[in-house]
């Protein structure tokens, strides 16, 4: 996946508002956490946590989370599901939490995301390009090897300011 153009996802935040990836995060470094399962979320917490505590006072590195809800049960439960998640997410990162309805065939398929009971995660540079990826959880080596790439990505960014 390194290398290539992250795709375009348009989704609701938690706020409410319409976000579309990679277009949001140009300029930034921005890791994006795609899951499709519940399950997933210790997965993501295993890289997010050390990722945002390496990042918390740098407001050019970004964190997403897109959980992707392709199940035809959203139609009917998507305000209780969103409710749900707003109501065990802390609101300070309501922004930033990006809930897909819809097929997510496509995005499965375009990001090798084969395993649906796994998390995704995409380390994208200031122009929305796949730098680094992974998936399941966090070793202690991979979760500094993610926090180098984008601390490498972060220095390109502003030394090219």
């Amino acid at each position: 996946m390194e290398g290539i153009r992250f795709p375009t996802i348009t989704a609701s935040s938690l706020e409410g508002t319409k976000v579309t990836l990679p277009d949001a995060v140009q300029g930034m470094v921005a890791l994006v956490v795609i899951a499709f399962e519940r399950a997933a979320q210790s997965e993501i917490d295993s890289w997010v946590g050390p990722f945002e505590s390496a990042f918390e006072h740098n407001p050019g590195v970004v964190v997403y989370e897109v959980p992707m809800i392709d199940s035809a049960i959203w139609r009917v439960m998507r305000g209780m599901i969103d409710a749900g998640m707003r109501a065990g997410i802390p609101q300070q990162h309501h922004a930033f939490v990006l809930t897909y309805y819809g097929s997510s065939e496509a995005y499965r398929e375009a990001l090798g995301m084969d395993d649906r009971s796994r998390a995704y995660l995409f380390l994208l540079d200031r122009e929305g390009i796949i730098r680094w990826n992974g998936s399941g959880y966090a070793s202690p080596e991979q979760s500094r090897a993610l926090i180098e790439a984008a601390s490498s990505l972060h220095a390109t960014r502003v030394a090219s300011r």
